[in-house]
């Protein structure tokens, strides 16, 4: 009974973020983006595989980041969507390096694997060339509801890099 809540819950948060992206285009103080990228995947579904990642998203105030995301790795043939909110906190006085910080809520679903939830945090760095370009080199952790501390902490992360354009 808790665990349909939870995961109830959990689709009602992935739901907002989505609207939350789709309507950013429309806050004043606000700029959206498309990016695209790619990840080293995560190591207990396989060993190293890269998977190409797809991104939407949007920025607030030039601080807060939310961001829809696609991946699939093609060998394991496992399929991650997740929505992630990031802080973003520039260290140059232009303000183009940012370093950024946050958490994750998502679903994976494969041919060979079970369905889930997945849950987790990111950080990085940030580089923004121009106005309308930026790339990201970050470091995202996560885990399934239901394979929960049955992996060590190195099989749950992966490297990611990716390039965003402004809408």
């Amino acid at each position: 009974m808790g665990k349909h809540w939870l995961h109830q819950g959990m689709l009602v948060a992935c739901v907002l973020s989505c609207s939350a992206t789709v309507s950013a285009a429309n806050t004043k103080d606000s700029q959206s983006f498309v990016g695209i990228g790619i990840t080293d995947g995560t190591k207990y579904e396989s060993p190293i595989e890269f998977e190409p990642v797809f991104r939407l998203g949007a920025i607030f105030d030039d601080k807060h980041r939310i961001a829809a995301n696609y991946s699939h790795g093609f060998s394991s043939g496992v399929t991650s969507i997740h929505f992630a909110y990031d802080y973003l906190y520039p260290f140059t006085d232009s303000g183009n390096w940012q370093v950024f910080g946050g958490g994750s809520l998502g679903y994976k679903f494969g041919l060979h694997d079970k369905n889930d939830w997945t849950f987790g945090g990111q950080t990085g760095i940030r580089y923004r060339f121009s106005a309308e370009t930026s790339v990201d080199f970050g470091y995202r952790v996560f885990d399934t509801l239901d394979d929960w501390k049955e992996h060590e902490l190195g099989q749950l992360g992966n490297v990611y890099i990716s390039i965003d354009f402004m809408m």
